[in-house]
């Protein structure tokens, strides 16, 4: 009898912490720790609940940026980094031998807040660099420089403009100041 007595309240303690843990952990909601490999598709968007849905792939850079879209990108995750929340993925696409994946970044939009641990299932996206590799150069060129990441004409036109006006300043200053010390000279020698 003692036992059935102690068994009741039991039962009834451990079927409160599982319905106060349901209502924690949404049905669509996982633990990003908990979150093994993503398959992400060009083309598609992300499932969204806080924000405006994403497209699941991006590519935001790269020397190879807009000459070939990656269609298909694994991500698997490769343990966290300093805590459980901070997940290092590994990202891969089947791409042909002129291209490679620079830098990858995995978003996922956390469930309740951007702090979240758990996340919203369907929600997660990768932002990716494509980056040519020797036979990409070969064929497609070098589209870059060295002071210019992507190759866009516009940041190379405002690179220009601003190395012509620091030179520009510069000049200015040492042939005033060389017009000032001239002046002095010959002043000097009249008196």
């Amino acid at each position: 009898m003692r036992f059935t007595s102690l068994l009741a309240p039991a039962l009834l303690a451990l079927d409160a912490t599982d319905a106060a843990e349901a209502a924690k952990n949404p049905k669509n909601s996982v633990l990003l720790s908990n979150v093994k490999t993503l398959t992400l598709r060009n083309g598609q968007k992300t499932s969204a609940r806080r924000v405006s849905p994403i497209p699941q792939l991006t590519c935001i850079g790269g020397d190879a940026k807009g000459l070939y879209e990656v269609d298909v990108m694994r991500c698997k995750n490769a343990g966290s980094d300093y805590d459980d929340d901070n997940i290092q993925w590994t990202c891969t696409a089947s791409l042909p031998e002129e291209f490679k994946l620079g830098s990858t970044d995995v978003i996922c939009e956390g469930y309740d807040s951007p702090d979240d641990p758990y996340i919203l299932k369907g929600s997660c996206g990768a932002e990716y660099r494509l980056v040519l590799t020797s036979k990409g150069l070969e064929k497609y060129g070098n589209r870059g420089s060295s002071w210019s990441g992507d190759g866009d004409s516009t940041s190379q036109t405002i690179g220009i403009v601003f190395w012509l006006l620091f030179f520009g300043v510069i000049f200015w200053m040492l042939f005033k100041a060389c017009i000032k010390s001239f002046v002095i000279f010959t002043e000097h020698d009249k008196i």
